[in-house]
Order: structure tokens, then C-alpha cells, then sequence
């Protein structure tokens, strides 16, 4: 049978669209001119289609809820044209969204006599927005909102039959700030989406992450509490800010203080007999020693603060070689020899990673008891890392202190044994993805390793 027969046989016509019907979740229905249904199919339980014949849509639910169909059937007749549109029912159990359309139905003389009418029910997607942890809406094209879950009337303090079907603007107008009116209203003309963060202003009072999506019928709008993020934020900028004056406390008026004690032990120095120069030594070391610290404390928030971002390819060479030649000027009687070339490897890391091996050779030559202290520097470069070998003629260090000199574990700088140079290099070869070990060396001394990872040669050359 094809089309046209089937067009022509009214039973066979009537069973097919009952078919399409019963496919999906779908109603569909015949009116009179005074909207009343001569034929209805309800994919609905309720109401039971007997009860439906010969009645309104506002005599079988409430004149709000009937409003949305009865206005496309009648528009349908009063036009003798086809209407189409989406609307929202709020019934007990929840929001069911429709999509809608009715034509209009002639007589024998080619009078109308009513209305066909068609709805398709794809409440489902609006039910998954239901259970994310976001607070969701939707509006149409006219600001009309379509959907509104629960969170969003946790949030707000107004359920969806309050707001559903009526204008964003006129109910909320007043409490949304003006720039956020603006973000909506260029997704809504632009359709591209948008994510940003936005404070709400009394009578909200909190922080959100707001993204906003555009399709043919208007726009959805996701947002979500982040204001203890903010207030973290906020909190650790004043923890940073804290941290600046401390730092320029530590750099400058601190270190000019002790700078005038090594200025003052030198200038005394000349007038105290020979049996006195030991205590002006003293001085004098423990003040530059101090100095150095200051120095490498002020460099800690700069790691601690560093974005990811800041990361780039670094050649490890030349940051070695800088190293090296600023610790063998400040410590002229040591010996600083580098055993073999440094391998010209790529790593990723950042302005840091000088900090790393300038702390490790000054440790090397500043606990060491030998008269010339001696520093070997070597390199091992391996397929996908170089590992970088610090080694020195001091006194080595303990076996029980071997797990705590990099202040590893919950301690951090409280661990017995560490010192503040230790502990930035551990931080920052962390911050590389990298790894940091001590050991000993024969016949006596210490070695530190650093191991970094290594970008090969294909990554180089892209």
C-alpha cells in the first residue's frame, strides 16, 4: 500500500496516527470552535481520555495551567493557520516542558470546526538538571522562564510556580546587577556561551560561577556557590600580602642591620689583640651566614605563590654554569671543579632553578671542615632525565638525619635537621616533577642528586 492509499482509507488513517502516538511520549487531540476535545490521545495516566471528551482544557485543570494550549488551539482557528510553540506545566510531581503545534480542521463546506492539536513531551531533559549539583534555569527567546530546578529555588527562595512562565526581568530585574544583565542579553543576541564569576549583591550576599548556553529556544544559565573558594582566595591574598612586608623586612632593613655588624667587626677587628680575632671571625661569619638566609627566605613565597604558568624550557646548562661561577666568586679558597662537561639537556622549570644549585654548592663549601673545601659537579643525562651530581670532601651527614634534611614529611621545616636552603630545594625540584637524594661518598663527604625530568630531542625541536 502506499502513501496515497493510505491517505485515503480514514480507519487505516486513524490507526497509523494512533501508532505514532503510542511511539512516543506524545498527546495529541481534536477541538471544536469552543476548544472543547472530540478526540484526544493522553500518553498521561491522567486524566483517563473518556474523561477528557466533550471538556476544556480549563475545566480539566486549573485556568493558569490550560492557558499555554487552549492559546495555540485558539490562535490556530482564529488564524486558520499553523501554530507552534514550547511551554512549561508545574504539576505536583515536577516540571514537565512541552513542545506544541495545532492546525486548524475544516468541514465538508471548508468551514472550521476546530483544531488539531500535537504536543511532544521531552521533560527528561530538564529532569537530568534536576539531580546536577548546580542551580539551573531556562528561558525562551522573550525572557520567559522556561524551567527552574530546586536548587535554584533553594537559592532564590522561589519555586518554580512562581517563576515559571513569566519574564526573568520583571521578577528579578532589580536584585540582578547590570553588567550580569548584559552577559545574558549578548549570549542571548551573540548565541556564543559565556563563563565567568559574578557576586550577587544583597539580598544575596555570595560569590558564583555562572556559565551560560545558547540553543534555538533562549538561553540556560548553570551557576554555582563558590564563595568559600572566595573567601580562601581572599584570605590567602592577605596571607601573600603578610608575607611581602615580612619579605621586604628580611631584605632590606634586617639585612642593612647585619650588614653594619660586618662593617663594625671588620672596623674593630684591627684594634683587638691576636688572642681576640677569633671572636671577630665569629661575628663576621654569622652575620654573613644570616644574610644568606635572609636571602633565601625572601625566595620561599616566590615558590610558594609561583603559578604553573610560569614554567617554561630551560637549558640546564647554562643555569648551571651561572651557578657555579657566582659560588667559586663568593668563596674564592674553595675548590669548585666540574668533572666532566655539563650536558646540554632541556628541562622544564622556571627562574628558580638556579636557587636549587646555588643553596646545594653553598651548603657544599659552607659545612665543610676541610681546610680547601672541594665540590665536584657531574652530569647524567639519560633518556628521559638528567640527573645532576653534587659531591663534597666535608664531613658527610648522619644516617638518621639522611630522611629529614630536606624537611620531608608533615614537618617541613620543623623536621630536625633542616635547613632553610634544603628545604626551598626540595620544594622547588618537587614544583619540577623532579626528585632530590643525599648519600654518602667515599672515602668521606656527601653527595646530593638532583634528578630532573629531561625533554627529548622531538619535543625540542617543535
Amino acid at each position: 500500500m502506499n502513501g496515497s492509499e493510505l491517505h485515503g482509507d480514514p480507519e487505516r488513517t486513524r490507526r497509523f496516527l494512533e501508532l505514532v502516538l503510542k511511539t512516543g511520549e506524545m498527546n495529541g487531540a481534536y477541538v471544536d470552535t469552543d476548544l472543547r476535545h472530540t478526540w484526544v490521545h493522553n500518553s498521561a495516566p491522567e486524566p483517563p481520555d473518556e474523561e477528557t471528551l466533550g471538556k476544556t482544557d480549563a475545566e480539566l485543570f486549573s485556568e493558569e495551567m490550560a492557558e499555554p494550549t487552549m492559546s495555540i488551539k485558539r490562535e490556530a482557528i482564529e488564524t486558520e493557520s499553523h501554530v507552534g510553540r514550547e511551554f512549561t506545566f508545574i504539576k505536583p510531581w515536577g516540571q514537565n516542558r512541552y513542545r506544541a503545534a495545532a492546525e486548524p480542521l475544516y468541514d465538508g463546506d471548508g468551514e472550521v470546526e476546530g483544531a488539531m492539536f500535537a504536543a511532544i513531551d521531552f521533560s527528561d531533559r530538564y529532569r537530568l538538571l534536576e539531580r546536577t549539583i548546580d542551580a539551573v534555569y531556562t528561558v525562551d527567546s522573550d525572557w520567559e522562564v522556561t524551567f527552574w530546578n530546586e536548587r535554584m529555588a533553594d537559592r532564590t527562595g522561589t519555586e518554580p510556580q512562581e517563576i515559571v512562565g513569566k519574564n526573568l526581568w520583571e521578577v528579578f530585574g532589580d536584585s540582578i546587577p547590570d553588567e550580569l544583565e548584559e552577559r545574558y542579553r549578548r549570549v542571548m543576541a551573540t548565541g556564543e556561551p559565556a563563563e565567568f564569576e559574578q557576586y550577587l549583591p544583597e539580598p544575596y550576599d555570595y560569590w558564583v560561577e555562572i556559565r551560560v548556553f545558547a540553543d534555538e529556544n533562549g538561553i540556560s544559565v548553570y551557576s554555582r556557590n563558590i564563595s568559600e573558594r572566595k573567601e580562601y582566595e581572599e584570605r590567602l591574598k592577605r596571607q601573600r600580602d603578610t608575607l611581602d612586608v615580612l619579605n621586604r623586612v628580611l631584605t632590606h632593613d634586617i639585612r642593612n642591620d647585619l650588614q653594619l655588624v660586618t662593617a663594625y667587626a671588620d672596623m674593630i677587628a684591627d684594634r683587638l689583640g691576636e688572642e681576640d680575632q677569633e671572636y671577630v671571625a665569629t661575628i663576621s661569619e654569622s652575620a654573613e651566614h644570616a644574610v644568606e638566609l635572609t636571602a633565601t627566605a625572601a625566595e620561599i613565597p616566590k615558590v610558594l605563590f609561583a603559578e604553573d604558568e610560569s614554567l617554561r624550557r630551560l637549558s640546564l646548562r647554562d643555569v648551571l654554569h651561572a651557578e657555579i661561577e657566582s659560588v667559586r666568586t663568593a668563596h674564592p679558597d674553595a675548590a669548585i671543579l666540574v668533572t666532566d662537561e655539563i650536558q646540554q639537556a632541556t628541562v622544564i622549570a622556571d627562574g628558580m632553578l638556579g636557587s636549587v644549585f646555588r643553596n646545594l654548592l653553598k651548603n657544599a663549601v659552607q659545612h665543610n671542615d676541610k681546610q680547601v673545601p672541594e665540590v665536584r659537579i657531574s652530569t647524567d643525562e639519560r633518556p628521559d632525565e638528567v640527573i645532576v651530581r653534587i659531591a663534597d670532601n666535608g664531613p658527610g651527614i648522619p644516617d638518621p638525619q639522611k630522611d629529614t634534611i630536606f624537611g620531608k614529611g608533615e614537618k617541613g621545616l620543623e623536621s630536625r635537621g633542616t635547613g632553610i636552603g634544603l628545604y626551598l630545594v626540595n620544594v622547588l625540584v618537587d614544583r619540577y616533577n623532579g626528585e632530590v637524594h643525599v648519600s654518602d661518598t667515599t672515602p668521606e663527604g656527601t653527595v646530593f642528586s638532583v634528578t630532573l625530568p629531561r625533554v627529548i630531542e622531538e619535543q625540542s625541536r617543535e
